[in-house]
């Protein structure tokens, strides 16, 4: 407990207690304060998560370099293409449980806390410091995870439905909202960890959070664009699939969007129903960065607000 107490009483900005001689300007000096304590006491996870990042992104190089080989079986190389995209999706979970665990609510179920907080780095400060670690292993993981895999993605084969752009785990590693549910998971994460204050209750809690607001932005996405609506004849049946379908259905003779009655080439039945025509409603590869961004810019927004809610808490929690 004295080494943590000398650690987290110097100040970062002061060198009086640097003896002549050390290796202060080395890399293992370059964090200071209580950020250096914060990646001390994770250095393990650190280490392991910068194993895995290694491994994956040999991986997906590997898939890129060496792909279309694989014609038969269950690991073919659209499965494969597929299966790395929904492994990447599981990042913000790990990074959400890990926040809300061993970041903050094992702090705070052992009191360890208490003692820090009197220490000369204010409670804000000190808990800024404990998230500055998982927060950049949440950029720099996504970043190169969804990099790689867009690269990866763009090159290989698309006819299977599960690689199309729109595919809800493709859709997360190929674009800038994968980086953005990341970021967002932090804040989630320390709230949590902050309101169950124990460590595995804590942990589920931010998994069931993560699912959940993933979830309502996939129920919304359809939505977040104005759609590409083609209507058809009754002759010529329905549209063709054009990108992520919102919706679609029969038109009547007055022009409105109905469920379609499936009367098929019954004319009785079509007329009965007082149908014209059919219509389906979509989003085409054009409106990918459109919706893209205004996902990202809704899911950082939310991080912004996440965070200064457990800035709230905490201050609330020092007094």
């Amino acid at each position: 407990m004295s080494t943590l107490h000398q650690n987290t009483v110097t100040d970062p900005g002061t060198p009086a207690d640097t003896p002549a001689g050390t290796n202060a300007g080395t890399g293992s000096q370059r964090l200071r304060g209580p950020y250096w304590v914060a990646a001390r006491t994770h250095r393990s996870t650190l280490q392991g998560a910068a194993g895995l990042l290694v491994l994956a992104v040999l991986l997906l190089i590997a898939i890129r370099v060496w792909g279309g080989g694989l014609a038969g079986g269950y690991w073919t190389d659209t499965r494969i293409v597929e299966n790395a995209a929904s492994v990447i999706a599981l990042l913000p979970y790990l990074i959400a449980a890990f926040v809300a665990g061993p970041v903050v609510a094992r702090e705070l179920e052992s009191g360890t806390h208490q003692l820090l907080w009197t220490q000369s780095v204010s409670p804000v400060r000190w808990f800024a410091a404990k998230l500055a670690v998982p927060t950049a292993l949440a950029l720099v993981g996504s970043v190169v995870l969804d990099g790689l895999y867009r690269w990866v993605w763009s090159t290989s084969r698309h006819e299977d439905v599960a690689l199309n752009w729109y595919s809800d785990s493709v859709y997360h590693a190929i674009g800038p909202i994968g980086i953005a549910t990341a970021l967002l998971v932090v804040p989630l994460g320390a709230l949590t960890g902050l309101l169950i204050r124990r460590t595995v209750p804590a942990i589920v809690t931010s998994l069931i959070a993560t699912a959940a607001v993933s979830s309502v932005l996939e129920a919304v996405r359809g939505h977040l664009w104005p759609v590409v609506t083609v209507r058809t004849s009754l002759a010529t049946g329905y549209p063709a699939m054009n990108g992520m379908v919102t919706g679609e259905g029969a038109v009547t003779t007055s022009g409105a969007h109905v469920a379609d009655p499936i009367c098929v080439d019954d004319k009785q039945c079509q007329a009965a129903h007082h149908l014209a025509g059919y219509f389906r409603s979509s989003h085409p590869v054009s409106h990918f960065w459109p919706l893209q961004l205004v996902e990202t810019g809704i899911l950082l927004a939310l991080a912004a607000v996440l965070a200064l809610v457990v800035f709230r808490v905490v201050k609330r929690m020092a007094v």
